[in-house]
């Protein structure tokens, strides 16, 4: 194993495969909170490590098996006060997003679903982190304010929070620093990013009342992820109107969901995310088959 293994499971979190893409990411997070940047790279590390021991080399390298634990190392950062007990979910969590990671990969072998070739994507941080977080409940911390702004400081702190949310990470500067850590990994992904973040925020301020609610990100970071995974990263076999249009109704799909699933008792993370990926690619292998990642 190598440090740049970690770090492309860092930046795996948004479809990158690069070093230099994840060391700008963590330095973006440090920025936020330099305990949550630690526990992320910790958390990649760990199910690094997990991949190697399920004999996963090349996905490794890839950094497929790492950006889970990053993120829930992230989640534990933010939501967590306890540091030892952040610490302990962090190790935990990443280790078990490995064999969650198998689950999801054989129940979209199925025969109802292989066809669509579903990615597995975020759904073990999302399972195992709201498991986690729902037993740990009594060490969550309060939530403190998050940045957001009107006129034409809400569209600028808007945009970059988008993009810092999806690592639970809040500021114009951190989502600056993330958004060129992905155009420097391919303008094609970076503009894809700034698509789901452009429509998401245009489309949720007009309906929640306007750039001081929604600037914050909290409505936007699962709309920058599906533009990515669809324009970017599994519809790369399809035409680009195909792609734009694929990653416009995944970006309203995370619209409509994200605020259903803000209903119930199960923590959103990227939730909405997932599903309108799913949704999509469910979709659109009717048309024409796709590969997964």
């Amino acid at each position: 194993m190598k440090i740049q293994d970690v770090l492309r499971g860092v930046s795996q979190i948004y479809f990158a495969r690069s070093s230099a893409t994840g060391v700008l990411i963590l330095a973006g997070v440090a920025l936020f909170d330099l305990r949550t940047a630690v526990l992320m790279a910790l958390g990649a590390l760990v199910q690094t490590l997990t991949g190697l021991a399920v004999k996963r080399p090349e996905a490794v390298t890839d950094g497929l098996f790492g950006f889970n634990g990053a993120l829930v190392g992230a989640a534990a950062g933010v939501q967590l006060q306890n540091w030892p007990i952040g610490l302990a979910m962090t190790v935990v969590g990443a280790a078990l997003c490995t064999p969650v990671h198998f689950a999801f990969e054989k129940l979209f072998a199925t025969k109802a679903l292989r066809g669509a070739a579903l990615p597995v994507s975020t759904a073990p941080f999302c399972t195992v982190t709201g498991i986690l977080i729902t037993l740990l409940a009594g060490f969550k911390a309060t939530g403190g304010a998050l940045s957001s702004g009107t006129g034409v400081n809400g569209v600028y702190v808007g945009l970059t929070n988008n993009i810092a949310e999806v690592v639970l990470a809040d500021g114009a500067v951190t989502g600056v620093l993330i958004a060129a850590g992905l155009f420097a990994a391919s303008l094609v992904l970076g503009g894809f990013a700034l698509w789901g973040s452009v429509l998401s925020l245009l489309i949720a301020s007009l309906v929640h009342g306007g750039l001081a609610t929604t600037s914050t990100g909290l409505f936007g970071y699962s709309a920058v992820l599906v533009s990515i995974a669809i324009g970017a990263t599994f519809w790369n076999d399809r035409p680009l109107s195909a792609r734009i249009t694929g990653a416009t109704v995944g970006i309203l799909l995370t619209l409509c969901i994200q605020p259903l699933l803000a209903l119930t008792p199960i923590p959103v993370y990227t939730w909405p995310f997932l599903l309108s990926m799913w949704i999509v690619m469910l979709v659109g292998s009717k048309f024409t088959p796709t590969a997964q990642k």
